[in-house]
């Protein structure tokens, strides 16, 4: 049997620092499965992590292997499994990176069914982009029906699904975007589209219960002036976002990370199979040009996801 094929990053920088190779395929071990990887999707910290960026946050066991999520077939399953057999269909969230790999071992409380008739490369961008939204726009923002939620970043992977679940769940959708992307993240359910880079757009919204923040920087400095009484921010990306608040301003702060939910994730898979939630499909590269997939979500100059398909 062959051996299976990984992108095994071997230091840290943006160049020649991954090599395609053989590695040792892994042993199923007693409670969880083997996944035969048909499709891993490309996050921004996983450049992130490749450049070093993050090397003191979150040091690297090196050699190792990237990716955090990913969707294919389990191939074997460990003793005491019951809930998963040979031949299922899985989406997955990795807890120690490792998706950019033909396999892949994993316990199964980390794994979904895919739903029939879900490409495995849009069900591979699903955990981390749909469960983030998720997490800020409704157990971290508390969105609820008829109130106004601004997307910060709405054409990316987290915020272009979290227009269209905000939109699903009633609410009105503000989202910033580029000019290029004004129409496609119209067509998921905004209600208006503002140019990030036109202060005096910005600075007309007001009345905004919920700032999902997909970006953080300057521009959010000057949202909390567009905040509703019990208005809220919850950003992804600004650690300190709770003391940035400016003195005399209305609502409150919240950094928060995605927090797994099976239920939730399987929820959302289910319902972009059956076209309820709009989701574009991602862009795709083989395994042996990850690199370039990584360098592609560097760039930050497409919308939507990036995917790895193995074969």
């Amino acid at each position: 049997m062959n051996k299976p094929l990984a992108a095994v990053m071997y230091d840290y920088g943006a160049h020649d620092t991954i090599k395609i190779e053989p590695v040792k395929r892994p042993e199923v071990s007693p409670g969880k499965v083997i996944v035969e990887i048909k499709a891993a999707a490309v996050n921004p910290l996983d450049w992130k992590l490749r450049d070093g960026i993050f090397k003191d946050l979150f040091p690297l066991n090196l050699p190792c292997v990237l990716g955090m999520e990913f969707a294919g077939d389990i191939v074997e399953v460990g003793e005491g499994v019951t809930n998963f057999k040979v031949g299922d269909r899985v989406i997955g969230k990795s807890v120690n990176y490792g998706a950019f790999a033909e396999t892949i071992e994993i316990t199964p409380e980390l794994l979904i069914l895919t739903p029939d008739n879900l490409d495995d490369s849009v069900a591979a961008t699903l955990p981390v982009a749909g469960l983030t939204a998720w997490t800020g726009l409704f157990d971290i923002g508390e969105l609820k029906s008829g109130e106004t939620v601004l997307i910060q970043g709405a054409a990316g992977g987290v915020g272009s699904l979290a227009v269209a679940l905000a939109h699903r769940a009633g609410a009105k959708v503000i989202a910033t975007a580029s000019k290029k992307n004004r129409d496609y993240v119209k067509s998921l359910g905004a209600a208006e589209v503002i140019d990030y880079s036109d202060p005096e757009a910005l600075s007309q919204i007001n009345d905004v219960d919920l700032i999902l923040d997909l970006v953080g920087g300057k521009p959010l400095t000057a949202l909390w002036s567009v905040l509703t009484p019990n208005g809220r921010i919850a950003s992804a990306v600004e650690v300190d976002i709770a003391e940035k608040k400016p003195g005399g301003q209305p609502g409150k702060g919240t950094f928060y990370q995605m927090k797994y939910n099976g239920a939730v994730l399987s929820s959302i898979a289910k319902d972009i199979a059956k076209g309820e939630i709009p989701c574009a499909p991602p862009r795709e590269f083989s395994l042996n040009d990850t690199s370039l997939a990584l360098d592609s979500v560097k760039s930050g100059v497409y919308r939507g996801k990036t995917v790895i398909r193995m074969k």
